[in-house]
C-alpha cells in the first residue's frame, strides 16, 4: 500500500470521485477546443500551413505560421481543414458536442448507460445534414464548400445519380426527420405528444393573452359602471337624507302642534274648574290660600285692597302648566309600552355579510397543471377531462334578501326581549343554503337560558330546518342559522374552475361545495384519512360521493390514484364502468369492475387489506415512513425493481351501502374494514363509506373510532344524528346536499356542489375512449384457504430453497425470501403460495408471518421425498 502510494505521489491524495471530475473536465476542455478550431475554419490556412516544417513551427517570428487566422494555429488548422472541408462541413460541430455531453457525464459522475446510443444518433444526423446541405450546393451551388464539406458534395452526387433529384431529396428530408426525432427522444410517440403539447402551449399562450386583453377591458368597464353606480347611489342617497329630514321637519311640527293643543286644552280645563263653586282643585288652592292669611279676590286685587305679589300669579299660572304636562304625558304611557319592543328590534342595526365569490382560475390554468403532473408519469400521452365536459352555472349571485333578514331580526329580537334577554348586536351571513344570524348578547346573560327558547324561535319563524349554535367556537356570539326562502344551487364546474381548485398542492383535493361564508370547502382525503357519510335517502348522499371522484378524476392521474368500488346497491356507482382501464383497481379474473355481490365485496376488501401488507413490506425495505417518500425515492432510482419495488398509486375505497353489507357479511366484512381504517392511511389507502341508515349495529364503535372525518346529510332523528356526529344537528337539515362536516373539532355547515349523472357520464366517457391504459390495476390474488395440496402443477426453481429458507428462519414470509435468495416481490409471493399448497406454511395470517410447519430439515425432506422434490 505504501509502495504504491509512493509510486505516484500525484494521485495519492485524490479519490475515485475527484479523479473523474478532473477528467471530466479535461474531456471537456478538449470539446471546447475541437469547437473553437471548427468555428475559426479559414480556407486560406492549409495551403500556408502545408508548407511549414518542423524548424518553421520552432522559429518565433516564422511569417508563414503568423499568416495562420485559425483561433488554434496551426493545429487548429490542420483539424479544421479535416472536419470542415474533407468530411462534413460545419455539421462537425456536433463532435465537440457529443464529447461534451461525454465530460459532462463523466464530472457529474451520471450513468453512460444513454450515451452509446446518443452517439450513434448524433453521428447518423451530422452525417444525414451534411449530405443534404451538399445537395443544395450541388443543385443550386449554394451554400459555400465549408457548409457541406467534400463528404457530403461526393455522398450528394451519389444520390442524385442514383435516386435522381426528387427521390435523393425527399430521401434525405425522411432521414434528416427521423436522425433529429431520435437524438431528441428515442420514444417517438413520446415525442410526438411533446410536440403537441408544445402547439397546446402556444395555443394556450395565445389564449392567456387574448383572456388577459379580456379582462384589462372587464376590468375597465366594471370601474367605470361602479363609478356611475356609485354616482347614482350617492345621489339616492342624498335624496333620500332630503326626504328623511323633510319627514323629520313635519314630524316635529306636528309634534309641537299636538303638544300645545294639548296644553290649551289642559288650561282651559283647569281654568274652569278654578271658576266653579268652590268645588275642585282650583277652589280648594284659593281656600287654602285664604286660609294662610293672603286673601285675594277673583281679578287679582287683595280684600284690603292692595295688588297681590306678581310672582304668586306667575306661580299659579306654571303650577297649571305643569299639571296639564303630566297629564298628556300619562295619556301616552299606554302607547310607549306597546312599541317599545318593536322600537328597540329597530335601533339594533344588522350588518349583512355576503362571503365574495371564490376567483374563478384562467382558462387553461388547470389544464397546465395537470399536464406537467402527467409529464412526471409513465403515460404523459392521458389527457385529463376537461371542465367544457360539465355543465356551465347559470347567472345567479348568493344575493340577500333585505325584508326577509329584517323580519327575521325583529321576530328573533322580540322573541328574546318578551324574556328579557338583551341582544347588543346582530350580524347576518348570507349563505347559498341558509343565512347565519350572529347574535351578540349582554355580558350577564347565560348561554343556556338563551339554548331553551330555541323551540320558541322555531316556531316564531315558522321555518323548517333552523339550527341554534350556542356558543359559535371560537366567537362570543351566538348563531342562529335560518334557511333561505331561495336556495342558490351549487355547481361542480365553479367548484373545479376556481383558482382555489387548480392552484391547490394537496394529493386527493375534494372540493365539497360552500360554506355559509361562501368559500369553496377544499378538504385533502390524505389528511383525513378516512371518511364516514351517513344521510336519508334523498338528502344528497349519492351527489356527495359523486363529487369526491368528479374532484379526484380532474386532479389526479391514473398513475398515482386507482378507485376500489363497492356497489351493493348496483345502479349507483355504474357509471363508472368506462374509466376501469385507466382507474380502477379490480380482482385478477373479476367478470365485472364494480364490485355488487357481497361475497366478492369480502374478496376484494381482503385482497385490499394483503396489498395493503404489501406495501408496509416493500415501505420496510425502502425505510421509509409513507408513500409520498416512498414514490420520490422510487423515481429517483434509489430502489431496485428487481425486488419487487414499483410505483405505488393512491388507492381510494368507496362503499356505497356498508348497511346492506353489514346485513348480509355482518362482523366479516368490518374486520377488514378496521384493519384498513387503523392501518392504512401511511402507505397511501384512504376509505370512503356512505350508509343511509347510521344505527349503531352498522356503524359500530370499531368503525366509528377510526373515522374522524364524518359527513352529515339530513336524517330522521336525533339519535341518527348522534350516531354519525355524537351530536344533534343533522336532524335539523332541509336535504338536497345541505350537510354538516366534522373532523373532530368543531361543525362546518355546507352546500354540496351538484354534478349531474349526464356529467358523470359525459366525464367517464373521456376517459375511457383513451386507449393509453389497456388492462385494469390488478389487485392481489386472495387464496382460498380451502385448496391446500393443490396449485403444485408449476413448480418454482427455487421452490427446494425457498422451503430450506423458511424452515431454517422458521418464518414464512415474503420479504425473508426477497432478501435470501434476491428476488422480486411477486416471485416471492407466488413461491410462499406453492409452499402453503405443499403444506410447508401455514394460511395467510396478515400482517405476521406464516406458521411454519416443517420444525427441522429432516421433517423438511420427508415433506419433498412425498412430493417427489427430493
Amino acid at each position: 500500500m505504501t509502495k504504491n502510494q509512493s509510486s505516484n505521489p500525484f494521485t495519492a491524495g485524490f479519490d475515485q470521485t475527484r479523479k473523474l471530475e478532473i477528467l471530466g473536465i479535461f474531456v471537456m476542455a478538449l470539446a471546447a477546443l475541437l469547437s473553437l478550431s471548427i468555428l475559426s475554419y479559414h480556407d486560406g490556412d492549409y495551403d500556408a500551413v502545408r508548407l511549414l516544417d518542423t524548424g518553421a513551427l520552432l522559429t518565433p517570428d516564422s511569417g508563414i505560421a503568423l499568416t495562420v487566422k485559425n483561433w488554434l494555429g496551426v493545429m487548429g488548422a490542420h483539424i479544421a481543414h479535416l472536419l470542415v472541408f474533407t468530411l462534413f462541413g460545419y455539421g462537425s460541430l456536433m463532435m465537440p458536442v457529443l464529447i461534451g455531453t461525454f465530460g459532462w457525464f463523466i464530472f457529474r459522475q451520471k450513468d453512460l448507460a444513454p450515451l452509446p446510443w446518443f452517439t450513434v444518433y448524433v453521428i447518423a444526423l451530422m452525417l444525414v445534414l451534411s449530405v443534404t446541405v451538399g445537395w443544395f450546393h450541388t443543385q443550386y451551388d449554394v451554400p459555400g464548400v465549408a457548409w457541406t464539406g467534400s463528404f457530403g458534395i461526393a455522398s450528394a452526387v451519389f444520390l442524385q445519380n442514383f435516386l435522381g433529384v426528387v427521390g435523393s431529396i425527399v430521401l434525405l428530408f425522411v432521414l434528416l426527420l427521423v436522425a433529429g426525432m431520435m437524438v431528441v427522444n428515442r420514444d417517438l410517440q413520446s415525442l410526438l405528444d411533446s410536440l403537441g403539447g408544445v402547439g397546446d402551449s402556444l395555443r394556450g399562450w395565445m389564449e392567456e393573452r387574448k383572456d388577459a386583453a379580456a379582462e384589462r377591458k372587464d376590468v375597465a368597464a366594471k370601474r367605470k359602471a361602479a363609478k356611475r353606480e356609485d354616482a347614482e347611489r350617492r345621489k339616492v342617497e342624498a335624496a333620500s337624507a332630503e326626504v328623511a329630514r323633510s319627514a323629520e321637519a313635519e314630524r316635529e311640527d306636528a309634534e309641537r302642534r299636538k303638544q300645545a293643543t294639548e296644553k290649551e286644552a289642559a288650561i282651559e280645563k283647569a281654568g274652569v274648574a278654578g271658576s266653579g263653586s268652590g268645588s275642585g282643585t282650583g277652589a280648594s288652592s284659593v281656600a287654602s290660600a285664604g286660609d294662610a292669611g293672603a286673601p285675594f279676590n277673583e281679578s287679582g286685587v287683595a280684600r284690603d285692597g292692595s295688588p297681590t305679589d306678581g310672582a304668586d300669579a306667575s306661580t299659579r299660572n306654571h303650577s297649571i302648566s305643569d299639571l296639564a304636562d303630566d297629564k298628556a304625558s300619562n295619556s301616552d304611557d299606554g302607547a310607549d309600552a306597546s312599541t317599545r319592543n318593536e322600537n328597540e328590534a329597530d335601533e339594533i342595526e344588522v350588518n349583512v355579510i355576503i362571503g365574495e365569490e371564490e376567483e374563478e382560475a384562467r382558462r387553461r390554468e388547470l389544464e397546465k397543471a395537470n399536464k406537467q403532473q402527467a409529464k412526471e408519469t409513465s403515460e404523459p400521452r392521458y389527457k385529463f377531462p376537461g371542465t367544457d365536459l360539465l355543465d356551465s352555472p347559470p347567472e345567479q349571485k348568493n344575493e340577500a334578501d333585505m325584508e326577509e333578514i329584517n323580519r327575521n331580526k325583529r321576530i328573533i329580537l322580540d322573541k328574546f326581549a318578551q324574556h328579557k334577554i338583551e341582544i347588543l348586536s346582530v350580524n347576518a351571513i348570507v349563505g347559498p343554503t341558509v343565512t347565519l344570524y350572529e347574535l351578540e348578547p349582554a355580558p350577564n346573560v347565560k348561554i343556556s337560558k338563551i339554548e331553551s327558547y330555541a323551540n320558541d324561535i322555531k316556531m316564531a319563524t315558522a321555518v323548517h330546518g333552523l339550527r341554534m349554535i350556542a356558543p359559535i367556537p371560537g366567537r362570543s356570539a351566538v348563531g342562529i342559522e335560518v334557511p333561505n326562502k331561495t336556495r342558490v344551487m351549487v355547481f361542480i364546474q365553479s367548484m373545479i374552475k376556481s383558482k382555489k381548485f387548480a392552484e391547490t398542492d394537496f394529493e386527493l383535493p375534494v372540493a365539497f361545495g360552500k360554506t355559509i361564508e361562501n368559500e369553496i370547502f377544499l378538504i385533502d382525503l390524505t389528511k383525513m384519512p378516512h371518511l364516514l357519510m351517513a344521510g336519508a335517502t334523498g338528502s344528497g348522499k349519492s351527489v356527495g360521493i359523486n363529487t369526491i371522484i368528479t374532484c379526484l378524476l380532474y386532479k389526479c392521474h391514473p398513475d398515482n390514484l386507482k378507485f376500489v368500488l363497492v356497489d351493493p346497491k348496483k345502479i349507483e356507482l355504474s357509471l363508472y364502468r368506462n374509466i376501469q382501464n385507466a382507474y380502477l383497481a379490480v380482482l385478477p379474473g373479476a367478470e365485472e369492475p364494480i364490485v355488487t355481490d357481497t361475497s366478492e365485496a369480502l374478496r376484494t376488501l381482503q385482497s385490499v387489506t394483503a396489498e395493503m401488507d404489501e406495501r408496509y413490506d416493500l415501505l420496510k425495505m425502502a425505510m421509509v415512513r409513507d408513500l409520498k417518500a416512498y414514490n420520490r425515492k422510487f423515481r429517483d432510482g434509489e430502489l431496485d425493481e428487481e425486488l419487487g419495488h414499483r410505483h405505488l398509486p393512491y388507492i381510494v375505497v368507496v362503499i356505497d351501502e356498508l348497511a346492506d353489507l353489514m346485513m348480509t357479511a355482518g362482523k366479516q366484512i368490518e374486520e377488514p374494514i378496521a384493519r384498513l381504517a387503523q392501518l392504512a392511511r401511511a402507505i397511501g389507502i384512504h376509505l370512503v363509506v356512505a350508509t343511509q341508515r347510521p344505527s349503531v349495529n352498522v356503524i359500530t364503535g370499531t368503525i366509528k373510532a377510526n373515522f374522524p372525518a364524518r359527513i352529515a346529510y339530513q336524517v330522521a332523528s336525533k339519535v341518527d344524528s348522534r350516531t354519525i356526529l355524537d351530536t344533534g344537528g343533522a336532524d335539523q337539515l332541509i336535504g338536497k346536499g345541505d350537510m354538516l362536516f366534522t373532523n373532530g373539532a368543531g361543525m362546518t355547515r355546507i352546500q354540496n356542489a351538484f354534478v349531474s349523472t349526464e356529467e358523470v357520464e359525459r366525464v367517464a366517457q373521456h376517459i375511457g375512449n383513451q386507449t393509453v391504459y389497456k388492462r385494469p390495476f390488478l389487485l392481489p390474488e386472495i387464496e382460498d384457504e380451502n385448496s391446500e395440496g393443490g396449485g403444485l402443477d408449476d413448480i418454482d426453481d427455487l421452490f427446494v430453497d425457498a422451503a430450506k429458507v423458511v424452515v431454517l428462519h422458521q418464518q414464512g414470509s415474503v420479504s425473508l425470501l426477497q432478501r435470501k435468495l434476491k428476488i422480486g416481490y411477486n416471485r416471492a409471493g407466488r413461491i410462499i403460495d406453492q409452499l402453503f399448497s405443499a403444506g410447508i406454511v401455514g394460511p395467510y395470517q396478515g400482517s405476521t408471518a406464516r406458521e411454519v410447519r416443517a420444525e427441522n430439515e429432516e421433517e423438511l425432506q420427508e415433506m419433498l421425498d412425498d412430493l417427489g422434490l427430493s
